[in-house]
């Protein structure tokens, strides 16, 4: 153990611990598939296991499954109507939004900070290269030599600054 201590819980908060997003969005059957597949969205999922893991009837998880499918959270991935298998669609902003609520409630209620760490990893690897230029175009007519800060570091990142001469 670290020793660092957690922050105390507030009064009454205590019964939204086992509920999906710390009872934000209740504890419906949909809410805990969507707890579940979110939790592992590497795994793929069968009615079954989900069944297993809710406590919830197969008439609601197929309900929530089919919603899920839906609104392009997940997708069947087997061609056996009769037995079939879903997958998390990882590329859906839905995914993406759902995985940062989840550490958001974690980050609330015990005072860490993964929320921010997914939001600067996602920036990094899906934002960064669209809004970041490499360059800076400009109509500057006058003569152009590396800026004297340039360093070997600034040779790895491939952004290069440059100071205009007079």
């Amino acid at each position: 153990m670290s020793g660092k201590e957690l922050p105390k819980l507030p009064e009454g908060f205590e019964e939204y611990l086992d509920k999906p997003y710390g009872g934000l969005f209740g504890n419906t059957v949909l809410a805990q598939v969507v707890e579940e597949i979110i939790a592992d969205p590497t795994m793929d999922y069968r009615p079954g296991y989900l069944e297993e893991m809710t406590g919830k009837k197969p008439p609601s998880i197929r309900e929530a499954l089919r919603v899920l499918v839906k609104l392009g959270l997940i997708e069947n991935i087997s061609s056996d109507v009769q037995h079939p298998v879903y997958r998390v669609i990882v590329e859906s902003k839905k995914f993406i939004a759902l995985s940062l609520l989840a550490y958001a409630v974690i980050d609330d209620r015990d005072g860490t900070d993964c929320m921010n760490t997914a939001i600067l990893d996602y920036y990094n690897q899906s934002l960064r290269a669209k809004v970041e230029p490499l360059a800076v175009a400009t109509n500057y007519a006058g003569e152009w030599t590396i800026g004297e800060e340039y360093s070997e570091q600034d040779a790895g990142s491939g952004y290069v600054t440059f100071a205009a001469g007079a």
